[in-house]
Protein backbone atom coordinates (compact mmCIF):
# COMPACT_ATOMS: atom_id res chain seq x y z
CA UNK A 1 0.00 0.00 0.00
CA UNK A 2 1.34 3.29 -0.52
CA UNK A 3 0.26 6.16 1.46
CA UNK A 4 1.46 10.03 -0.19
CA UNK A 5 0.63 13.28 1.07
CA UNK A 6 0.47 16.75 0.52
CA UNK A 7 2.10 17.09 -2.97
CA UNK A 8 0.81 19.05 -5.99
CA UNK A 9 2.70 15.90 -7.93
CA UNK A 10 0.67 13.66 -6.50
CA UNK A 11 -2.66 15.59 -7.01
CA UNK A 12 -1.47 15.17 -10.80
CA UNK A 13 -0.47 11.54 -10.51
CA UNK A 14 -3.88 10.76 -9.16
CA UNK A 15 -5.71 12.28 -11.93
CA UNK A 16 -3.67 10.39 -14.20
CA UNK A 17 -4.35 7.06 -12.12
CA UNK A 18 -8.20 7.95 -12.21
CA UNK A 19 -8.10 8.09 -16.18
CA UNK A 20 -6.09 4.69 -16.00
CA UNK A 21 -8.68 3.18 -14.23
CA UNK A 22 -11.72 4.61 -16.06
CA UNK A 23 -10.15 4.77 -19.84
CA UNK A 24 -13.09 2.33 -20.88
CA UNK A 25 -15.88 5.03 -20.41
CA UNK A 26 -14.72 7.06 -22.60
CA UNK A 27 -15.10 5.04 -25.92
CA UNK A 28 -13.01 1.44 -26.46
CA UNK A 29 -12.37 -1.06 -23.52
CA UNK A 30 -9.18 0.02 -21.33
CA UNK A 31 -6.24 -1.99 -22.78
CA UNK A 32 -3.57 -3.27 -20.53
CA UNK A 33 -2.62 -1.52 -16.57
CA UNK A 34 -5.78 -1.03 -15.13
CA UNK A 35 -4.25 1.60 -13.01
CA UNK A 36 -2.94 1.73 -9.10
CA UNK A 37 -2.93 -1.71 -6.95
CA UNK A 38 -6.08 -2.11 -4.69
CA UNK A 39 -4.97 -0.52 -1.85
CA UNK A 40 -3.90 2.66 -3.46
CA UNK A 41 -4.19 5.78 -1.72
CA UNK A 42 -3.31 9.14 -2.60
CA UNK A 43 -4.13 12.59 -0.36
CA UNK A 44 -2.95 16.09 -1.36
CA UNK A 45 -4.52 19.16 0.74
CA UNK A 46 -7.72 20.43 -0.23
CA UNK A 47 -8.26 24.02 1.29
CA UNK A 48 -12.15 25.16 2.79
CA UNK A 49 -13.13 28.68 2.78
CA UNK A 50 -14.29 29.36 6.08
CA UNK A 51 -17.08 32.32 6.56
CA UNK A 52 -16.03 34.59 8.71
CA UNK A 53 -12.62 34.59 6.34
CA UNK A 54 -9.64 31.90 6.38
CA UNK A 55 -9.09 28.64 5.78
CA UNK A 56 -9.16 25.37 6.77
CA UNK A 57 -7.05 22.62 5.62
CA UNK A 58 -8.67 19.34 5.10
CA UNK A 59 -6.93 16.30 3.08
CA UNK A 60 -8.92 15.24 -0.27
CA UNK A 61 -7.81 12.01 -2.24
CA UNK A 62 -8.62 9.24 -4.07
CA UNK A 63 -8.66 4.92 -2.96
CA UNK A 64 -8.04 2.49 -5.43
CA UNK A 65 -10.32 -0.68 -4.28
CA UNK A 66 -11.61 -3.69 -6.41
CA UNK A 67 -14.59 -3.48 -8.10
CA UNK A 68 -15.94 -6.80 -7.63
CA UNK A 69 -14.15 -8.72 -4.62
CA UNK A 70 -15.51 -11.70 -5.33
CA UNK A 71 -13.60 -12.07 -8.45
CA UNK A 72 -10.27 -12.76 -9.91
CA UNK A 73 -8.32 -10.51 -12.25
CA UNK A 74 -11.32 -7.70 -11.12
CA UNK A 75 -11.41 -4.13 -12.72
CA UNK A 76 -9.97 -1.35 -9.98
CA UNK A 77 -11.97 1.61 -9.03
CA UNK A 78 -11.54 4.84 -7.42
CA UNK A 79 -13.36 6.10 -4.00
CA UNK A 80 -13.03 9.59 -3.10
CA UNK A 81 -12.47 10.50 0.27
CA UNK A 82 -11.84 13.62 2.56
CA UNK A 83 -10.47 13.97 6.09
CA UNK A 84 -10.88 16.78 8.26
CA UNK A 85 -8.39 16.60 11.13
CA UNK A 86 -9.52 17.09 14.45
CA UNK A 87 -8.96 19.68 16.63
CA UNK A 88 -6.48 19.84 19.91
CA UNK A 89 -9.24 19.69 22.24
CA UNK A 90 -10.15 16.22 21.33
CA UNK A 91 -8.78 13.15 22.54
CA UNK A 92 -6.00 11.45 20.54
CA UNK A 93 -7.22 8.27 20.75
CA UNK A 94 -10.66 8.91 20.12
CA UNK A 95 -11.51 6.89 17.19
CA UNK A 96 -12.50 8.47 13.72
CA UNK A 97 -16.22 9.56 12.56
CA UNK A 98 -16.70 7.93 9.14
CA UNK A 99 -19.72 10.12 8.22
CA UNK A 100 -21.98 8.03 5.65
CA UNK A 101 -24.06 9.74 3.35
CA UNK A 102 -27.76 9.10 2.31
CA UNK A 103 -29.00 8.62 -1.43
CA UNK A 104 -27.57 6.19 -3.27
CA UNK A 105 -26.69 9.26 -4.78
CA UNK A 106 -23.62 11.35 -3.04
CA UNK A 107 -22.24 13.59 -5.66
CA UNK A 108 -19.35 14.58 -3.26
CA UNK A 109 -18.54 17.47 -1.00
CA UNK A 110 -16.65 19.54 -3.57
CA UNK A 111 -20.01 21.75 -4.33
CA UNK A 112 -21.61 21.39 -0.84
CA UNK A 113 -17.73 22.71 1.12
CA UNK A 114 -18.16 25.67 -1.64
CA UNK A 115 -21.11 27.17 0.42
CA UNK A 116 -19.67 29.53 2.77
CA UNK A 117 -21.01 28.14 6.48
CA UNK A 118 -21.49 24.58 5.45
CA UNK A 119 -18.21 23.04 7.23
CA UNK A 120 -18.64 24.93 10.34
CA UNK A 121 -22.49 23.94 10.55
CA UNK A 122 -21.88 20.50 9.86
CA UNK A 123 -18.65 19.51 10.39
CA UNK A 124 -16.74 21.98 12.73
CA UNK A 125 -18.05 20.61 15.51
CA UNK A 126 -17.29 16.53 15.17
CA UNK A 127 -13.61 17.28 14.94
CA UNK A 128 -14.08 18.82 18.79
CA UNK A 129 -14.15 15.00 19.21
CA UNK A 130 -12.13 13.20 16.64
CA UNK A 131 -10.68 12.85 12.67
CA UNK A 132 -13.70 12.78 10.72
CA UNK A 133 -13.89 10.73 7.37
CA UNK A 134 -16.14 11.25 4.14
CA UNK A 135 -16.75 8.13 1.60
CA UNK A 136 -18.16 8.33 -1.71
CA UNK A 137 -20.14 5.79 -2.95
CA UNK A 138 -18.93 3.67 -5.55
CA UNK A 139 -19.89 4.33 -8.98
CA UNK A 140 -21.97 7.97 -8.28
CA UNK A 141 -20.48 11.41 -7.91
CA UNK A 142 -16.72 12.09 -8.09
CA UNK A 143 -15.62 8.40 -7.58
CA UNK A 144 -14.58 6.82 -10.54
CA UNK A 145 -16.49 5.29 -12.80
CA UNK A 146 -19.33 7.45 -12.50
CA UNK A 147 -22.10 5.08 -14.01
CA UNK A 148 -24.14 7.89 -15.08
CA UNK A 149 -26.95 7.19 -17.15
CA UNK A 150 -30.09 9.04 -18.26
CA UNK A 151 -33.61 7.66 -17.21
CA UNK A 152 -35.98 8.20 -19.84
CA UNK A 153 -39.77 7.84 -18.87
CA UNK A 154 -42.69 8.67 -20.66
CA UNK A 155 -44.82 12.01 -19.00
CA UNK A 156 -48.35 11.35 -19.08
CA UNK A 157 -49.84 14.45 -20.78
CA UNK A 158 -52.14 16.32 -17.97
CA UNK A 159 -55.03 16.24 -20.81
CA UNK A 160 -54.96 12.33 -20.72
CA UNK A 161 -55.66 9.56 -18.06
CA UNK A 162 -52.25 7.87 -16.59
CA UNK A 163 -50.74 5.52 -19.00
CA UNK A 164 -48.73 2.97 -16.19
CA UNK A 165 -48.04 0.15 -18.74
CA UNK A 166 -46.81 2.52 -21.49
CA UNK A 167 -44.56 4.75 -19.12
CA UNK A 168 -42.97 1.29 -17.62
CA UNK A 169 -42.14 -0.28 -21.07
CA UNK A 170 -40.84 2.75 -21.78
CA UNK A 171 -38.32 3.18 -18.76
CA UNK A 172 -37.61 -0.63 -18.93
CA UNK A 173 -36.59 0.00 -22.56
CA UNK A 174 -34.39 2.83 -21.49
CA UNK A 175 -32.85 0.75 -18.22
CA UNK A 176 -31.90 -2.22 -20.50
CA UNK A 177 -30.24 -0.14 -23.01
CA UNK A 178 -27.56 1.64 -20.19
CA UNK A 179 -26.88 -1.11 -18.66
CA UNK A 180 -25.41 -3.24 -21.90
CA UNK A 181 -23.60 -0.11 -22.60
CA UNK A 182 -21.89 0.10 -19.20
CA UNK A 183 -21.46 -3.77 -19.24
CA UNK A 184 -20.31 -3.20 -23.12
CA UNK A 185 -17.69 -0.75 -21.62
CA UNK A 186 -16.38 -3.57 -19.76
CA UNK A 187 -17.97 -2.31 -16.45
CA UNK A 188 -18.97 -5.39 -13.97
CA UNK A 189 -22.06 -3.68 -12.19
CA UNK A 190 -22.45 -6.60 -10.14
CA UNK A 191 -19.94 -5.04 -7.70
CA UNK A 192 -22.22 -2.22 -6.71
CA UNK A 193 -23.72 -3.69 -4.12
CA UNK A 194 -24.02 -2.29 -0.50
CA UNK A 195 -21.68 -5.26 0.64
CA UNK A 196 -19.03 -4.11 -1.57
CA UNK A 197 -19.08 -0.37 -0.32
CA UNK A 198 -19.08 -1.73 3.35
CA UNK A 199 -15.50 -3.22 2.32
CA UNK A 200 -14.59 -0.46 0.59
CA UNK A 201 -15.66 1.30 4.32
CA UNK A 202 -12.67 -0.85 5.75
CA UNK A 203 -10.65 -0.50 3.04
CA UNK A 204 -10.18 3.33 3.90
CA UNK A 205 -9.71 2.85 7.58
CA UNK A 206 -6.97 0.29 6.64
CA UNK A 207 -5.06 3.10 4.38
CA UNK A 208 -5.54 5.73 6.65
CA UNK A 209 -4.13 3.23 9.53
CA UNK A 210 -7.30 3.32 11.96
CA UNK A 211 -7.75 0.25 14.51
CA UNK A 212 -11.40 1.10 14.86
CA UNK A 213 -13.88 4.07 14.14
CA UNK A 214 -17.03 5.27 14.87
CA UNK A 215 -20.22 5.30 11.89
CA UNK A 216 -22.13 8.21 11.54
CA UNK A 217 -24.98 7.56 8.70
CA UNK A 218 -28.22 8.13 8.09
CA UNK A 219 -30.95 6.99 5.23
CA UNK A 220 -29.10 5.24 2.69
CA UNK A 221 -26.11 5.99 5.39
CA UNK A 222 -27.53 4.18 8.03
CA UNK A 223 -28.20 0.85 5.51
CA UNK A 224 -24.33 1.28 4.71
CA UNK A 225 -23.66 1.39 8.16
CA UNK A 226 -25.35 -1.38 9.20
CA UNK A 227 -23.83 -3.07 6.32
CA UNK A 228 -20.72 -2.68 8.13
CA UNK A 229 -21.49 -2.95 11.71
CA UNK A 230 -22.50 -6.00 10.80
CA UNK A 231 -19.82 -7.78 8.91
CA UNK A 232 -17.18 -6.29 11.19
CA UNK A 233 -18.91 -5.44 14.69
CA UNK A 234 -15.48 -6.13 15.95
CA UNK A 235 -14.12 -2.54 13.96
CA UNK A 236 -17.06 -0.19 15.20
CA UNK A 237 -16.53 1.58 18.74
CA UNK A 238 -19.76 3.11 18.91
CA UNK A 239 -22.96 4.10 15.96
CA UNK A 240 -25.08 7.48 15.42
CA UNK A 241 -27.78 6.31 13.47
CA UNK A 242 -30.71 8.65 12.10
CA UNK A 243 -33.33 8.10 9.23
CA UNK A 244 -33.03 4.52 9.48
CA UNK A 245 -33.22 2.03 6.70
CA UNK A 246 -32.70 -1.62 7.80
CA UNK A 247 -32.26 -4.69 5.75
CA UNK A 248 -35.03 -4.58 4.31
CA UNK A 249 -36.39 -1.01 4.38
CA UNK A 250 -35.41 -0.21 0.69
CA UNK A 251 -38.58 -0.16 -0.83
CA UNK A 252 -40.44 2.61 1.58
CA UNK A 253 -43.43 0.45 3.40
CA UNK A 254 -46.52 2.58 2.30
CA UNK A 255 -48.69 2.18 5.28
CA UNK A 256 -45.84 3.51 7.49
CA UNK A 257 -45.58 6.65 4.97
CA UNK A 258 -49.07 7.21 5.42
CA UNK A 259 -48.63 7.14 9.36
CA UNK A 260 -46.70 9.83 9.15
CA UNK A 261 -48.98 11.90 6.86
CA UNK A 262 -51.65 10.81 9.79
CA UNK A 263 -49.44 12.06 12.31
CA UNK A 264 -49.24 15.41 10.49
CA UNK A 265 -53.44 15.55 10.24
CA UNK A 266 -53.97 15.05 13.94
CA UNK A 267 -51.46 18.35 14.68
CA UNK A 268 -53.27 20.54 12.14
CA UNK A 269 -56.63 19.51 12.41
CA UNK A 270 -55.83 21.06 16.31
CA UNK A 271 -53.86 23.83 15.16
CA UNK A 272 -56.09 26.86 16.10
CA UNK A 273 -54.80 29.19 12.58
CA UNK A 274 -56.75 26.19 10.91
CA UNK A 275 -59.69 25.69 12.85
CA UNK A 276 -62.92 26.39 10.84
CA UNK A 277 -61.41 25.22 7.36
CA UNK A 278 -60.58 21.54 8.35
CA UNK A 279 -63.45 19.29 6.47
CA UNK A 280 -65.43 17.50 8.59
CA UNK A 281 -63.92 13.95 9.43
CA UNK A 282 -60.71 14.91 8.50
CA UNK A 283 -58.20 15.90 6.55
CA UNK A 284 -57.85 11.92 5.76
CA UNK A 285 -60.72 11.59 4.99
CA UNK A 286 -61.38 14.29 2.61
CA UNK A 287 -58.53 13.13 0.27
CA UNK A 288 -59.73 9.77 0.35
CA UNK A 289 -63.33 11.34 -0.74
CA UNK A 290 -61.50 13.29 -3.63
CA UNK A 291 -60.11 10.20 -4.57
CA UNK A 292 -63.32 8.76 -4.76
CA UNK A 293 -64.82 11.17 -6.74
CA UNK A 294 -62.57 11.56 -8.95
CA UNK A 295 -62.57 7.65 -9.74
CA UNK A 296 -65.95 7.49 -10.37
CA UNK A 297 -66.40 10.74 -12.74
CA UNK A 298 -63.37 12.53 -13.82
CA UNK A 299 -63.17 16.56 -14.76
CA UNK A 300 -60.85 18.69 -16.46
CA UNK A 301 -59.96 22.12 -15.39
CA UNK A 302 -57.92 24.59 -17.76
CA UNK A 303 -55.28 26.23 -17.13
CA UNK A 304 -54.03 29.49 -18.71
CA UNK A 305 -50.40 31.05 -19.51
CA UNK A 306 -50.46 34.59 -18.10
CA UNK A 307 -47.63 35.26 -20.71
CA UNK A 308 -48.82 33.60 -23.93
CA UNK A 309 -52.22 33.42 -23.19
CA UNK A 310 -51.79 29.63 -23.98
CA UNK A 311 -54.73 27.32 -22.41
CA UNK A 312 -54.15 23.78 -21.20
CA UNK A 313 -56.76 21.20 -19.89
CA UNK A 314 -55.68 19.21 -16.68
CA UNK A 315 -57.72 15.97 -16.47
CA UNK A 316 -58.12 14.93 -12.75
CA UNK A 317 -58.74 10.99 -12.71
CA UNK A 318 -58.22 9.18 -9.95
CA UNK A 319 -54.42 8.55 -10.88
CA UNK A 320 -54.28 12.23 -11.03
CA UNK A 321 -55.26 12.79 -7.58
CA UNK A 322 -52.81 9.81 -5.98
CA UNK A 323 -49.69 11.96 -7.78
CA UNK A 324 -50.49 15.36 -5.56
CA UNK A 325 -51.77 13.16 -2.56
CA UNK A 326 -48.58 13.84 -0.93
CA UNK A 327 -48.89 17.60 -1.56
CA UNK A 328 -48.11 19.40 -4.50
CA UNK A 329 -47.13 22.78 -3.31
CA UNK A 330 -44.34 22.47 -0.52
CA UNK A 331 -43.58 20.46 2.61
CA UNK A 332 -45.37 19.00 5.03
CA UNK A 333 -47.00 23.00 6.22
CA UNK A 334 -48.52 23.18 3.46
CA UNK A 335 -50.02 19.85 2.73
CA UNK A 336 -53.01 20.32 4.95
CA UNK A 337 -53.72 23.42 2.38
CA UNK A 338 -53.55 21.24 -0.52
CA UNK A 339 -55.96 18.82 0.96
CA UNK A 340 -58.09 21.21 1.96
CA UNK A 341 -58.34 23.34 -1.22
CA UNK A 342 -58.82 19.95 -3.50
CA UNK A 343 -62.18 19.31 -0.92
CA UNK A 344 -63.24 22.27 -1.68
CA UNK A 345 -62.87 22.15 -5.82
CA UNK A 346 -59.99 24.44 -6.06
CA UNK A 347 -58.08 22.58 -8.41
CA UNK A 348 -56.63 25.49 -10.15
CA UNK A 349 -53.40 25.84 -8.19
CA UNK A 350 -52.69 21.95 -8.40
CA UNK A 351 -53.52 22.54 -12.14
CA UNK A 352 -51.26 24.86 -12.55
CA UNK A 353 -48.58 22.49 -10.57
CA UNK A 354 -49.15 19.75 -13.23
CA UNK A 355 -48.88 21.79 -15.99
CA UNK A 356 -45.92 22.89 -14.79
CA UNK A 357 -44.82 19.58 -13.94
CA UNK A 358 -45.30 18.14 -17.48
CA UNK A 359 -43.65 21.13 -19.43
CA UNK A 360 -40.56 21.04 -17.76
CA UNK A 361 -40.29 17.36 -17.87
CA UNK A 362 -36.81 15.89 -19.35
CA UNK A 363 -35.01 12.72 -18.52
CA UNK A 364 -33.43 12.60 -15.46
CA UNK A 365 -29.74 11.60 -15.00
CA UNK A 366 -28.81 9.05 -12.21
CA UNK A 367 -26.64 6.47 -11.98
CA UNK A 368 -26.13 2.59 -12.70
CA UNK A 369 -24.88 2.58 -8.96
CA UNK A 370 -28.30 3.99 -7.66
CA UNK A 371 -29.79 0.91 -9.06
CA UNK A 372 -27.29 -1.88 -8.47
CA UNK A 373 -26.72 -1.06 -4.53
CA UNK A 374 -30.67 -0.16 -3.98
CA UNK A 375 -31.93 -3.14 -6.26
CA UNK A 376 -29.38 -5.41 -4.85
CA UNK A 377 -30.77 -4.97 -1.14
CA UNK A 378 -34.07 -5.36 -2.75
CA UNK A 379 -37.17 -6.34 -0.87
CA UNK A 380 -38.21 -9.65 0.91
CA UNK A 381 -41.16 -11.36 -0.84
CA UNK A 382 -43.06 -11.41 2.61
CA UNK A 383 -42.84 -7.12 2.58
CA UNK A 384 -43.69 -7.09 -0.81
CA UNK A 385 -46.82 -8.94 -0.49
CA UNK A 386 -47.41 -6.75 2.97
CA UNK A 387 -47.00 -3.49 0.59
CA UNK A 388 -49.71 -5.13 -1.72
CA UNK A 389 -52.22 -5.84 1.26
CA UNK A 390 -51.81 -2.31 3.04
CA UNK A 391 -55.02 -0.14 2.59
CA UNK A 392 -52.28 3.22 1.90
CA UNK A 393 -51.66 1.19 -1.40
CA UNK A 394 -55.06 2.71 -2.76
CA UNK A 395 -53.55 6.24 -1.69
CA UNK A 396 -49.77 5.46 -2.91
CA UNK A 397 -49.90 2.67 -5.38
CA UNK A 398 -47.29 4.58 -7.32
CA UNK A 399 -44.79 4.03 -4.33
CA UNK A 400 -41.43 2.41 -5.16
CA UNK A 401 -42.39 2.06 -8.84
CA UNK A 402 -38.97 2.96 -9.86
CA UNK A 403 -37.89 -0.16 -8.15
CA UNK A 404 -40.67 -2.26 -8.96
CA UNK A 405 -40.55 -1.79 -12.48
CA UNK A 406 -36.69 -1.12 -12.71
CA UNK A 407 -35.11 -3.66 -10.62
CA UNK A 408 -35.64 -6.87 -12.48
CA UNK A 409 -33.45 -5.12 -15.37
CA UNK A 410 -30.47 -5.14 -13.21
CA UNK A 411 -30.32 -8.59 -12.13
CA UNK A 412 -28.87 -7.42 -8.84
CA UNK A 413 -30.37 -9.18 -5.70
CA UNK A 414 -28.25 -9.98 -2.09
CA UNK A 415 -31.10 -12.38 -1.19
CA UNK A 416 -33.24 -12.92 1.88
CA UNK A 417 -30.51 -13.77 3.84
CA UNK A 418 -28.95 -10.37 3.71
CA UNK A 419 -32.48 -8.42 4.14
CA UNK A 420 -32.63 -10.26 7.24
CA UNK A 421 -32.43 -8.09 10.66
CA UNK A 422 -29.66 -8.81 12.94
CA UNK A 423 -28.68 -8.39 16.69
CA UNK A 424 -25.76 -5.88 17.12
CA UNK A 425 -24.55 -4.96 20.86
CA UNK A 426 -22.31 -2.08 19.17
CA UNK A 427 -22.91 0.76 21.39
CA UNK A 428 -25.65 2.80 19.44
CA UNK A 429 -27.65 6.14 19.16
CA UNK A 430 -30.64 6.20 17.27
CA UNK A 431 -32.66 9.48 16.37
CA UNK A 432 -35.42 9.06 14.30
CA UNK A 433 -37.98 12.02 12.98
CA UNK A 434 -41.39 11.30 13.45
CA UNK A 435 -42.38 13.41 10.64
CA UNK A 436 -39.92 11.95 8.29
CA UNK A 437 -41.67 11.13 4.86
CA UNK A 438 -38.90 8.98 3.30
CA UNK A 439 -37.70 6.89 5.87
CA UNK A 440 -41.02 6.56 8.11
CA UNK A 441 -40.58 6.28 11.66
CA UNK A 442 -41.96 3.00 11.97
CA UNK A 443 -38.49 1.91 10.56
CA UNK A 444 -36.27 2.54 13.79
CA UNK A 445 -39.93 1.26 15.74
CA UNK A 446 -38.75 -2.29 14.14
CA UNK A 447 -35.01 -2.04 14.56
CA UNK A 448 -34.61 -0.64 17.67
CA UNK A 449 -35.05 -3.90 19.48
CA UNK A 450 -32.20 -5.31 17.77
CA UNK A 451 -29.73 -2.97 18.97
CA UNK A 452 -28.97 -4.18 22.42
CA UNK A 453 -26.95 -1.49 23.79
CA UNK A 454 -28.82 1.37 22.12
CA UNK A 455 -30.29 5.19 22.68
CA UNK A 456 -33.41 5.47 21.04
CA UNK A 457 -34.41 9.20 20.75
CA UNK A 458 -37.26 10.11 19.07
CA UNK A 459 -37.65 13.82 17.07
CA UNK A 460 -41.36 14.96 17.83
CA UNK A 461 -41.55 16.84 14.07
CA UNK A 462 -38.18 16.19 13.22
CA UNK A 463 -37.76 15.75 9.35
CA UNK A 464 -35.31 13.45 7.34
CA UNK A 465 -32.33 14.76 8.46
CA UNK A 466 -33.85 14.12 12.48
CA UNK A 467 -30.26 14.73 13.91
CA UNK A 468 -29.26 17.83 11.96
CA UNK A 469 -32.30 19.24 12.78
CA UNK A 470 -32.50 18.41 16.48
CA UNK A 471 -28.59 19.86 16.87
CA UNK A 472 -30.21 22.91 15.78
CA UNK A 473 -33.40 22.66 17.74
CA UNK A 474 -31.77 21.39 20.96
CA UNK A 475 -28.46 22.36 22.61
CA UNK A 476 -28.69 19.47 24.82
CA UNK A 477 -28.94 16.95 22.02
CA UNK A 478 -25.98 19.23 20.54
CA UNK A 479 -23.75 18.49 23.71
CA UNK A 480 -24.80 14.81 24.58
CA UNK A 481 -24.89 13.86 21.05
CA UNK A 482 -21.28 14.97 20.69
CA UNK A 483 -20.08 13.39 24.13
CA UNK A 484 -21.48 10.32 23.19
CA UNK A 485 -19.61 10.35 20.12
CA UNK A 486 -16.10 11.30 21.72
CA UNK A 487 -16.87 8.94 24.90
CA UNK A 488 -19.62 6.77 24.33
CA UNK A 489 -21.14 8.07 27.42
CA UNK A 490 -25.47 8.70 26.89
CA UNK A 491 -26.13 10.15 30.05
CA UNK A 492 -26.11 13.59 28.62
CA UNK A 493 -28.59 12.97 25.37
CA UNK A 494 -32.57 14.19 26.14
CA UNK A 495 -34.76 11.37 25.79
CA UNK A 496 -36.94 12.99 23.27
CA UNK A 497 -36.14 15.96 21.29
CA UNK A 498 -39.37 18.27 19.89
CA UNK A 499 -39.07 20.42 17.05
CA UNK A 500 -40.50 24.17 17.34
CA UNK A 501 -44.29 24.05 16.66
CA UNK A 502 -45.00 24.20 12.85
CA UNK A 503 -46.30 27.06 11.63
CA UNK A 504 -49.03 26.39 8.97
CA UNK A 505 -49.28 27.60 5.02
CA UNK A 506 -53.17 29.01 5.11
CA UNK A 507 -55.15 27.75 2.39
CA UNK A 508 -55.69 29.98 -0.66
CA UNK A 509 -58.90 29.75 -2.58
CA UNK A 510 -58.48 30.98 -6.70
CA UNK A 511 -60.91 31.35 -8.93
CA UNK A 512 -62.12 28.19 -11.08
CA UNK A 513 -61.35 28.71 -14.67
CA UNK A 514 -63.80 26.92 -17.22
Amino acid sequence: MRHIRASVVVSVIAVVAVLMATDAISGEVAQGPKGPEPGTLFLYPERIALQDGGFFNAERGTLYVPENRSKDGTNVIAIEVYRFRRSSQAEPDTPPIFFLHGGPSFVGLERLLKERGTFEERWLPMLDVSDVVVISQRGIGPSKPTTVIEVATTPTPPDRPYDDDEAAAAFRRTLLEEKAAWEALGIDLSGYTVIEASEDINDVRRALGYKTVIIWGGSFGSHWGMAFMRAYPELVTRAILRGMEGPDHTYDHPGNIWKVYERVAAEAESAPELAGVIPEGGLMRALESVIEKADKEPWTVTVTDPETGKKQKVLFDGETVRSIARGYSGGLASWPADVINLHRGDFLPAAKRLVRRYENSSPRSTTASFFMLDCGSGITATRLSEFEDDPAMDVLRRMNWYYIEGCPVWDSDLGDVFRQNFETEIPTVIAHGTWDTSTPYENALELVPYFKNSTFIPVIRGPHGAIRAAMKSSEEFTAGILHFAATGDTSKLPKVVEMPPTEWIMPVFEAKEK
